[in-house]
């Protein structure tokens, strides 16, 4: 098994990285390989093997993303975003692995997204990738991107959108009693405009709370993440 994450920029520190991979140690019971993907390894824990990103390529921001799909994997590999908790063991997680499939979040937060007119594209899908798994050849995903990346970056406002609309004959997904939202809960539909008074969730039975990172940025009236959003998460990465 092989297990991945994503840094480049400013965006998150190596304390993200190696606070990922202790949680990781923690909760997967296998034998697996840990990876991060990133321009700068500095303090990154020396047990995590780092590869660099391509710096030919002009991406921007998650983009990055689709990159882990440029040659095909042999085995199982699971991706998760830097801003995940891991609250419970994941082990299991490899069986929702099928060949030449992609294993990701359906956001059940969202349920009448499918039926929503987008304001503009990807604003009507219910598609989360910060925990994504794979094995297999998804190499079209993207040849499909790289070959018109430019337009792509624009039409669409992240991956998310990309994957849902190019290529939901792949697609699989996780039972909904798997992965739940730190602001948007699970079954609730609580949308980021509501503002700072919707609350935080919180359930302990879930094995994996994503934060939905840019959605909680106090510049559009959500908590903020970097202030109280993670209080009391503290015991899901500490020794």
């Amino acid at each position: 098994m092989e297990i991945i994450c994503l840094k480049w920029g400013d965006k998150f520190s190596h304390e993200h990285v190696n606070r990922l991979y202790k949680m990781v140690k923690k909760n997967f019971d296998h034998e697996f390989n840990f990876v991060c993907y990133t321009e700068n390894s500095t303090l990154i824990n020396k047990e995590i093997e780092i590869r660099r990103l391509n710096s030919e390529y002009d991406l921007e921001k998650w983009w990055w993303k689709l990159t882990l799909f440029e040659k095909p994997t042999d085995k199982p590999t699971m991706f998760l975003d830097l801003d995940v908790v891991i609250q419970h063991n994941i082990t299991h997680y490899i069986n929702y692995c099928k060949d030449n499939k992609i294993c990701t979040i359906k956001a059940y937060w969202k349920p009448h997204a499918h039926n929503l007119k987008p304001v503009a594209p990807g604003y009507n899908m219910d598609l989360n990738s910060s925990v994504i798994i794979w094995k297999g050849d998804c190499t079209h995903v993207w040849n499909e991107f790289y070959d018109q990346c430019d337009y792509l970056m624009c039409k669409y406002q992240g991956i998310d959108s990309y994957l849902y609309f190019h290529h939901k004959n792949i697609l699989e997904f996780f039972p909904r009693n798997e992965i739940y939202s730190r602001l948007h809960g699970m079954d609730e539909e609580r949308m980021w405009w509501h503002g700072p008074k919707v609350p935080l969730f919180y359930d302990p039975l879930y094995s994996i709370c994503i934060f939905n990172k840019w959605k909680m940025d106090k510049k559009w009236g959500g908590p903020g993440i970097e202030d109280d959003a993670y209080d009391g998460f503290e015991k899901y990465w500490n020794d």
